[in-house]
């Protein structure tokens, strides 16, 4: 009888009792419970010939166009004791060293050989040819249940890419034998380096025992043909994602009858996404939920009453709490407070005691997350502190304004960032790109917001963009946002 101690050993009970069933189909190629167990054996087994010792980072850039490589070579990694590193490819050159400066690995799986050319590394495989030996596979019941599992770079939209530390006994969480997730199968487009792509669709057929569907390269069309197709029970979309699918000029043409949830996340919703989804998919359950690769933080909403509030990610638990800046917890509804969740097996960043001193105080994680409780308990977001906008001495956040931005018929995407003012401080500047086929101009957005926010919230600069800066996981790229937006501000007030 298999002890369950750690995931990789979860994967092999999910074996015995679902061995023929799929776990991983990763379209260009599927993987059944018991091939996955198989192969994450023979190569963990082979990098512990190469001469992987247990903790030693393992570098995965992999794409998801090997979807079920990712999965086996994530737990092939675990096998044979090491910490698996995943990256996504799509970051650039920097990116990448600075993540290996980071982990430091010694060895390395990937399908994009070149990004780690540069790299100092022991021994480095492509997804084809991984190393394989099952006689050298290290005793499982050997290997520290409570050791290091991954280390998770976090989505870098406003600084220097940090590592989160996701170990073994956080892993286990909600890992109980055999129990049946109730979608039998999930069709996403999230990348598996990330937290929600990792530890969302990567672990959840050993979770639940429900099939990964991985769409290798998202694309609107591609993703509904891929519902029509593989027939999931639950679809997993980002917003910019749900977007471009509702953009679709004949998305109502595309049978989403098998379709029970439809799960969004990893960044604010636009509330029309919402309304837009409802009305076409009516016998939907749609859900909007917030998370973050820290951990301790995990929320979602319930009800088609708590979706359709601009905001809402449901309930707040008894994990989270709302705490003004003093760190006092807030308990009136209504006042904006920063978000704090509390995990069991608190995460940390790797070799990064003084970032992780200020995020993790006794179990606790500190989001940089701002939010508000309404009169009925659920937890409305309100944008991330960092972003707040001091204007003229009023704190005003960017996702309201955004909220407003995407009320527009014309726009498609929408990003609200804090200028330089020389005398009000700091002043309200806005991004858009407009949806195919639809015009619009800067003065009539504008003009548009006046009419759904304060005038001190409307934006006094717009600049309407052909192409939105977005991180591998679908975000919108501030950062990239503040120089342009900055230098627009300042000509317009010239030209006035």
């Amino acid at each position: 009888m298999t002890q369950v101690r750690r995931i990789s050993d979860a994967l092999k009970v999910r074996a015995k009792h679902q061995c023929d069933e799929i776990a991983h189909d990763g379209i260009n190629r599927q993987i059944t419970y018991a091939e996955w167990d198989r192969e994450a054996d023979e190569i963990g087994g082979g990098l512990a010939a190469a001469g992987l010792q247990p903790g030693d980072r393992v570098f995965l850039p992999i794409s998801n166009a090997h979807a079920v490589e990712m999965a086996i070579a994530v737990f092939a990694v675990f096998r044979a004791g090491g910490i698996a590193c995943p990256i996504n490819t799509r970051l650039n050159a920097k990116e990448i060293a600075d993540f290996a400066e980071l982990t430091t690995p010694r060895w390395c799986i990937t399908d994009v050989s070149d990004i780690v050319a540069g790299l100092d590394l022991a021994g480095c495989w492509t997804v084809a040819d991984m190393p394989r030996d099952l006689t050298s596979l290290p005793d499982q019941a050997a290997l520290d249940p409570q050791a290091d599992a991954e280390i998770l770079g976090t989505s870098g939209t406003t600084g220097k890419i940090k590592g989160v530390v996701v170990s073994h006994p956080d892993l286990m969480k909600g890992v109980t034998g055999t129990n049946m997730d109730r979608s039998r199968s999930t069709l996403s487009a999230l990348p598996l380096t990330g937290s929600g792509g990792n530890l969302g669709i990567v672990m959840l057929p050993v979770r639940g025992g429900a099939t990964a569907i991985t769409q290798p390269k998202f694309d609107p069309k591609g993703f509904l043909d891929l519902v029509r197709e593989k027939r999931p029970n639950l679809v997993y979309l980002v917003p910019t994602m749900l977007r471009l699918i509702l953009d679709q000029p004949n998305v109502a043409d595309y049978d989403f009858k098998g379709v029970r949830y439809l799960m969004t996340g990893t960044a604010p919703l636009p509330h029309d996404s919402v309304k837009r989804a409802l009305d076409l998919w009516p016998h939907v359950r749609m859900r909007n939920s917030y998370g973050m690769s820290e951990g301790g933080i995990g929320v979602s909403t319930t009800s088609v009453e708590q979706v359709l509030k601009p905001g809402c990610v449901g309930k707040l638990p008894e994990h989270m709490q709302l705490r003004d800046e003093h760190g006092k917890i807030v308990t009136q509804p209504g006042v904006v407070g920063e978000i704090y969740g509390y995990q069991k097996h608190p995460r940390r960043y790797w070799n990064d005691p003084e970032a992780t001193a200020a995020s993790f105080v006794g179990g606790w994680t500190k989001t940089g997350d701002l939010g508000y409780v309404d009169e009925d308990g659920d937890l409305i977001m309100a944008g991330r502190s960092k972003e707040l906008i001091i204007r003229g001495g009023y704190n005003i956040t960017p996702l309201e304004i955004e909220t407003a931005l995407h009320l527009h018929p014309a726009v498609q995407q929408a990003a609200v960032v804090g200028v330089d003012h020389d005398v009000l401080g700091e002043d309200i500047a806005a991004a858009v790109t407009l949806r195919p086929g639809q015009t619009a101009d800067e003065a009539e957005i504008i003009q548009f917001c006046r009419l759904h926010l304060a005038d001190n919230k409307v934006p006094r600069t717009l600049v309407i963009l052909d192409i939105m800066p977005l991180n591998p996981n679908g975000k919108i790229l501030k950062k990239e946002l503040v120089e342009p937006l900055t230098a627009a501000a300042r000509a317009r007030r010239k030209a006035a």
